[in-house]
Order: C-alpha cells, then structure tokens, then sequence
C-alpha cells in the first residue's frame, strides 16, 4: 500500500509540475511581483500610522492567520477502480493515507509561513506578542491542521460527516485564537499544548467502516476545484468541462425571441462555457488590479486598453465552437451573417468589461472621468474596427462553409 501511495503521489506530482509551469509564466510571475511589492508597500506605509494595541487587533489577526490555515484538503489520489481492486484491503488502509497526509500538509504548511512572516510586524510591533507566544501561535495552527487532516482521513465512513467534522474543527480553533489573543496574549503556548495533545488522542480514534465511494467522491471534488484552478490559465484536458445555465447572469440577456438564432446560441454559449467564462472574467479582473496599483489616468488608459484587446483576440475562437458540430448545419441556420452576429456578442462582451473597468476606475480616481471617456472610445475601435473584420475571415475558413462548383 505504500509503495502506490508513493507512486501515485509521484505521478500527481508531475502533473501538478506540468500545470504550474504553465501558471506562473513569465508574464503572471511579473504580475505578481508588482502586486506583492505593492501590497507590501502599502503594508509598510499602514504600519507606520496605526497606534498601539487596539481592540480589533486580536480579531485582525485571528481572521487573517484563519483565512491562511484554511486552504489545503486531504489529498488520497483514490481513483473509480479502488472500489473493486483495493476493497479487501481495510486493514492497510493506513498504510496508504499516512503519505497522503503528509502529502497533503505541505501547502497548508507554506501558507501559514507566509502568512505568519507577514504579520509578525504586526504581532509584534502593534500588539505586543513576543516572539514565543507568536511563534507557538504559528505552530498550534500547524498542529491543528494535522488534526484536521487526521480527523478527516477517519471520518471517510458511512456516517458522511467528513464537511460536519472540518467546519467543527475550524469553527473551534478560531474561538480558541480569538480566546488566546483577547485573554491570554502571555500564554499562547498553551494553544500549542492543546494542539499537540489533540494530534497525539487520534492514535485512540477507532476507525469504523471505510466508505470507499464516498472517499473517490470526496476525491473527484477535490480534484476538480484543483482543476478548475488551472483552468483560469490554461487548457486542463482531465477535466471534464461542465457547461450550464448560470440563473444569476440571466439578467444580461436579452427577452426571449429578441434575438437571431446565431446570437443566441453564442451569447448563451459565452455565458455558459467556463473556458469563455473564465477567460472574460480573468481578464477583467486583471485590468481592475493593474488599475487599482498604478492609479495613473494614463497608464491605467494603456494597460486596460491592452488587456481589452488581449481579451477579445482570446474570445475570437467562439467563432469557431460550432464549425465541426453537424447537428448545428443541420438545422435551419442562416450562415450569411454569422460573422456578424459573432462580432456583436463579442462587442457585447466587450462593452461589458469596459463598463465593469470603468466602474471601479471613477471609484478609486473620481476625478479623472474624461480618461474613461477615452476607455470607451476604445472599446467603440475594438467594436466597430477589428471585431467585424476578425470575425468575417474565421466565416470565411469555416470547414462547412460551401463551395463553388
């Protein structure tokens, strides 16, 4: 049982490797340093004008260094097969979730660090904890992690309770962070001392009848939240892509009937295709970042028009979605202003994110109202320019498209 923990987790490894790599490219990467030296700039300037043990400081902290401890489920790699093949296997059942454990602690672990060397100014400028008490802090958050982790590899039974036992446990260590911080700020170890003694009584925790399709289950959802990470940045071929109506985006579309059949199937389509869906809504977030660090009219100007072009050159093989789908030529679609049609959803589209940038724009630069006129007289380029143009020549390489005898 060991040795296919060890070779499953080898092979999740190597995806997982292959699917970062792919995340944090060069230009995410840059990204990310300019919003990290941002924020801790901004973390710098703060430290410097707020007093000295505040009420909330406790609360602060608590949630913050919560909010760090919650990421991070148990990984068991059980796949669909396990229930026939691995089923008399219960008595080593250990044996094969106690590398998946530690497995499963790394990213928790690399979390709290972060988190932790973070606020340590905070802790300990602000509020006043010494360097014991906030490092035993740290450490018990690490330990009841363990606990969690342990917990819920003995709660995949027939009882189902594996959501029940996480929420209790979390709901519990932040009482116990919030009862620390307000009334034993000197003493914190003893948040540690709990946290241990809690790990150490799960050796006593009897395990009942393993649950092997609710164990796969809670491993495809786990699985699936992974992919659906990977997915904002690139093409995750394991996943299995769930298209579906979104009742709360019902609103930007139009009166049933208002529409032609093309525009209706591609609006519909870009709503409820997470590979549209994402990209559109990734993009407009990042625009809203980028303008929400420079908070320069010009720049913001050039960024967000840059990242409105990127966005639409993205959603341009919507065009494309349906040209090896028979049944879609089988029925009774004019094809002549198809290309038409696909520019105006994605105009639509577009004008959307404009509207969203703009938005949080004039909120963060009230002043600067003429700037946004420009936003939009760049959208209207995108719109009335490129789009049409773009979207005749993909209906000009349809492969269904017919020709001249």
């Amino acid at each position: 049982m060991r040795e296919l923990a060890k070779k499953r987790l080898q092979a999740n490894f190597q995806q997982s490797a292959k699917y970062l790599a792919l995340v944090f490219n060069d230009f995410f990467v840059l990204a990310l340093i300019f919003i990290f030296g941002a924020v801790m700039f901004w973390y710098a300037q703060v430290m410097k004008v707020l007093p000295v043990k505040a009420w909330y400081y406790p609360l602060v902290l608590s949630a913050l260094l919560w909010l760090a401890y919650l990421p991070g489920k148990l990984v068991t790699l059980l796949q669909t097969a396990d229930r026939q093949f691995l089923l008399a296997t219960d008595d080593r059942l250990d044996d094969y979730l106690a590398p998946m454990r530690r497995y499963s602690l790394v990213l928790p672990a690399l979390l709290l660090v972060l988190a932790g060397g973070i606020m340590y100014p905070f802790a300990s400028l602000k509020m006043g904890l010494s360097n014991l008490n906030y490092f035993s802090l740290v450490l018990a958050l690490f330990f009841a992690k363990v606990f969690e982790q342990g917990a819920v590899s003995r709660s995949l039974t027939f009882d189902h309770r594996v959501k029940q036992v996480t929420w209790l446990i979390r709901l519990v260590l932040l009482a116990l962070l919030l009862a620390s911080l307000y009334f034993l700020p000197n003493a914190l170890y003893l948040l540690l001392a709990l946290a241990v003694i809690a790990v150490l009584a799960l050796r006593a925790w009897k395990n009942s009848a393993f649950d092997w399709q609710y164990a796969i289950d809670y491993e495809a959802r786990r699985k699936e939240t992974v992919y659906a990470g990977f997915a904002l940045f690139t093409d995750v071929k394991e996943r299995q892509v769930n298209i579906k109506r979104r009742k709360y985006l019902d609103f930007l579309l139009p009166p049933f009937g208002k529409e032609s059949p093309n525009s209706f199937l591609y609006r519909r389509t870009l709503l409820r295709d997470p590979e549209y869906l994402n990209l559109l809504a990734r993009m407009t977030a990042f625009a809203v970042l980028l303008t929400a660090m420079i908070q320069d009219p010009v720049w913001s100007l050039l960024l967000s028009g840059l990242v409105m072009y990127l966005t639409v050159w993205q959603l341009l093989p919507l065009g494309q979605k349906y040209d090896q789908n028979i049944m879609y030529r089988v029925y009774p679609i004019a094809q002549k202003e198809r290309g038409q049609e696909v520019s105006r959803v994605l105009a639509w589209a577009l004008l959307l994110q404009t509207g969203l940038i703009i938005i949080f724009w004039l909120a963060i630069m009230p002043g600067q109202f003429a700037w946004s006129l420009l936003l939009l007289v760049w959208c209207g380029l995108l719109a009335k320019g490129y789009l049409p143009y773009k979207t005749q020549q993909l209906a000009k390489k349809s492969r269904y498209k017919k020709r001249k005898k």
